[in-house]
């Protein structure tokens, strides 16, 4: 297969259905918001495992003020949550599509782990929330956790747009992460890095989150928020290192290959205690390990 023209990608995405969620989530916020005994606290905190979710919810709220005077993003969810109300959670909800069913995918549906990318989506905002307060890297709302959460939802919006290009690619084994990126070039023409901030982009997200995620493997290239982007690139590998790879059929890295990254020396560039970081990062994995075995 040749790769698809900009134009039939831009296309392609600008049309996308509305993106699935995992299914145990979907159970688990729906029973929330039919007790009457449920908080919205409660439910946003449902909504932060789920990267479909909290798009959706950040862009029916931005949607509102967008092209207003008061251009001011939200980015946090459960402030979102809150402007929403149950009644427009509700319908949300109702109207998300659940991964598991998407026929589309054809035979190989089941090939797909969804639960570890969703495990790596959460692991990663974890971690990126986490590297940063030991920095002392502090971001405004949860734009920090959210940008963790949704750097790799370009890799949903390809198995939705393009279910042929995404079997081919993600059926593969790798050798390196960087091997992945180079075969989402080689048959889409762009990586899913950027077809997920050209989504959040249309979908109203700040430009510090979209930014992020635009350059979470190429941390460098960042203009908006280079350390946003950087500790989500070695969250990213942490995580990976921890076992839960998401879909990448990867060999497994060797230990502390995060500290070969170049987001590890955008975040080290002017800290003048670096194994105090170290150390800070093995306490935080050892709890995110016991919790995204807990989490499904």
């Amino acid at each position: 297969m040749q790769p698809p023209s900009d134009f039939l990608l831009i296309e392609r995405i600008n049309q996308c259905p509305k993106l699935a969620s995992l299914r145990s989530i979907n159970d688990t916020l729906r029973s929330l918001l039919e007790s009457e005994d449920s908080f919205l606290a409660q439910i946003a905190e449902v909504i932060r495992l789920d990267p479909s979710l909290t798009t959706r919810v950040l862009d029916l709220v931005n949607s509102i003020f967008f092209g207003s005077k008061d251009n001011k993003r939200i980015s946090g969810v459960e402030e979102a949550s809150i402007f929403l109300g149950f009644n427009r959670i509700r319908e949300l909800l109702f109207a998300t599509p659940v991964i598991e069913e998407i026929l589309e995918l054809g035979k190989n549906t089941e090939s797909f782990p969804w639960e570890e990318f969703w495990k790596n989506s959460i692991g990663t905002a974890i971690l990126t929330r986490e590297l940063l307060s030991v920095l002392e890297i502090s971001y405004e709302e949860e734009a920090d956790y959210v940008a963790g959460l949704l750097h790799n939802l370009g890799i949903l919006i390809l198995a939705i747009t393009f279910p042929d290009y995404f079997q081919k690619i993600y059926l593969q084994k790798y050798d390196s992460p960087e091997e992945v990126i180079e075969e989402e070039v080689a048959q889409i023409g762009w990586n899913h890095s950027k077809i997920g901030a050209y989504y959040l982009w249309n979908h109203h997200i700040s430009d510090e989150i979209v930014d992020a995620i635009h350059w979470h493997d190429e941390p460098g290239k960042a203009k908006e928020s280079p350390k946003l982007a950087a500790a989500i690139q070695v969250s990213q590998s942490i995580v990976s290192e921890l076992g839960f790879p998401g879909l990448n059929k990867c060999k497994q890295q060797e230990s502390g290959a995060y500290q070969k990254l170049e987001g590890w020396k955008i975040l080290l560039a002017d800290h003048e205690d670096p194994e105090k970081v170290i150390s800070a990062i093995e306490d935080a994995t050892d709890r995110l390990n016991q919790s995204l075995n807990g989490i499904f």
